[in-house]
């Protein structure tokens, strides 16, 4: 019991010289866990909409002169992987 009489004094010492530091990292942790999932959406959504584009191209027929074909195969790609 008398170690805790010890180790308290240290550890607000600890506390007072180093919060500022803790803190900042602290935040940073916590957006970099906030943020992660959101770079996970974006690298999903990215993989769709290369893999529809694949699909697309393999069975798209140039319906307009406006857009090339691997530029409707995109649009209908990104089209289908934001459920628009």
């Amino acid at each position: 019991m008398d170690w805790k009489k010890e180790i308290s004094p240290i550890l607000f010492q600890l506390w007072m010289d180093h919060r500022k530091v803790v803190v900042v990292a602290s935040f940073f942790i916590l957006f970099g866990c906030w943020l992660n999932p959101l770079i996970q959406q974006v690298s999903y959504k990215n993989q769709c909409i290369r893999l529809a584009t694949k699909e697309f191209l393999s069975r798209s027929s140039v319906e307009t002169n406006v857009l090339s074909k691997r530029e409707l195969a995109r649009t209908e790609a990104y089209r289908f992987c934001n459920h628009i």
